[in-house]
């Protein structure tokens, strides 16, 4: 399965970034389009490398996929091994979910402090009135 090579110019690229930020976090375009890029950038950046990580994920799944079919089919009596070894992996899928539930919380907490921060450098200072 090949990859599909698509150019993009500055414009788009850097609106493909905000929608996509956008989107991934719930937030609005607008909100998003007045952040800082780069923190938008990053957070799109760490994004990406969630979804990089679970694309190769769901590859190994499909190989093991292939391998236990490939199993059942040669010698069945293998598959009640695998199964065994699945049936252990499983145990750490809690730990595996705890993991990522931290880091997609400690990105959300970063984010947020990043913007507030932002909001408080655009936001003018009261300046008290003369009477």
């Amino acid at each position: 399965m090949g990859a599909v090579s698509v150019r993009w110019s500055l414009p788009e690229y850097i609106q493909r970034v905000i929608v996509e930020t956008a989107t991934a976090t719930g937030q609005t375009v607008r909100a998003v389009a007045v952040e800082s890029f780069a923190l938008t950038l990053w957070t799109w950046a760490a994004l990406r490398q969630i979804e990089r990580e679970a694309s190769v994920e769901r590859m190994g799944e499909r190989t093991d996929l292939a391998g236990l079919v490939a199993v059942a089919f040669h010698d069945p009596p293998k598959l009640a091994q695998a199964e065994l070894r699945y049936l252990a992996a499983a145990g750490r899928l809690g730990q595996m979910l705890d993991t990522t539930r931290e880091r997609l919380t400690g990105l959300s907490e970063q984010m947020q402090a990043a913007a507030a921060r932002a909001q408080a450098d655009t936001v003018p200072a009261a300046t008290p009135r003369e009477g």
